[in-house]
Formats: structure tokens, C-alpha cells, sequence
């Protein structure tokens, strides 16, 4: 199945092509990052790593970045 993910603040787009009933997890390991440095959003709304993503989803992946 295929979804569409923005990267941000990167801010380029791409579409991503997933097995069905993969979670946010199995997603974030297909593009190469690491669930503690990124929040997933859909509409905005952050998304449990364990959610299962559907086809066609459209979602955005936020960098976070911490330091003191």
C-alpha cells in the first residue's frame, strides 16, 4: 500500500510504499529514523507508534530536536 509523507522542517515530500498493517513503527524504520526523534502526525494530531497506518494516508514526520 502506498502512503505519502512530508518531512519536516525539511519540508520535501514523498510517497512510501508499506506492507498492510504496518504501524507508525515499521514505517519510521522503512525511512531510516528513529521513533525518539520524530513525532508522527496525521491532521495534526501525533500518532501512537503502535497506530497502523492505512492506505493512502497522507502523514508528517516532525524532527524534534533537544539540547541544552
Amino acid at each position: 500500500m502506498k502512503i505519502r509523507v512530508k518531512l519536516i522542517p525539511q519540508n520535501t515530500s514523498q510517497e512510501i510504499d508499506i506492507k498492510k498493517g504496518s504501524t507508525v513503527t515499521d514505517l519510521l524504520r522503512t525511512i531510516h529514523r528513529r521513533p525518539n526523534s520524530v513525532i508522527v502526525l496525521k491532521n495534526k494530531t501525533p500518532l501512537p507508534v503502535d497506530d497502523v497506518i492505512l492506505d493512502d494516508q497522507e502523514l508528517s514526520i516532525v524532527q524534534v530536536a533537544s539540547g541544552g
